[in-house]
């Protein structure tokens, strides 16, 4: 009888052990998932970014000055307040930072 206890016992804490252990490696798979789409939506916004820079900074200093940025804007008043309300610094240029922040990827 005292074997068949301790048996029983040892077995609920194998199945207790293995059960934290699968515990254990679905919370890293999903800690990992979340990296990784931390990750792609980092990149996807340094792309749109570039791409924004690529066609509309046309001085190549890595940032937009106002006319940089209405150029091709066809509602230029709303353009203007967006400008405004994304240069923080208020240093009449959006440095990458600032469109990144402007950007909804």
């Amino acid at each position: 009888m005292k074997r068949a206890i301790i048996a029983a016992l040892g077995l609920t804490l194998s199945i207790t052990v293995a059960t934290a252990a699968g515990d254990a490696k679905e919370k890293a798979k999903a800690k990992e998932k979340a990296k990784q789409e931390e990750k792609a939506a980092r990149d996807k916004k340094r792309d749109t970014v570039n791409e924004i820079l690529k066609a509309k900074d046309k001085n190549d200093d890595g940032a937009l000055s106002l006319e940089e940025y209405l150029a091709g804007e066809s509602d230029v008043e709303a353009a203007t307040k967006n400008f405004e309300k994304f240069n923080k610094n208020r240093d009449r240029a959006l440095s990458k930072g600032e469109i990144a922040a402007s950007v909804d990827t």
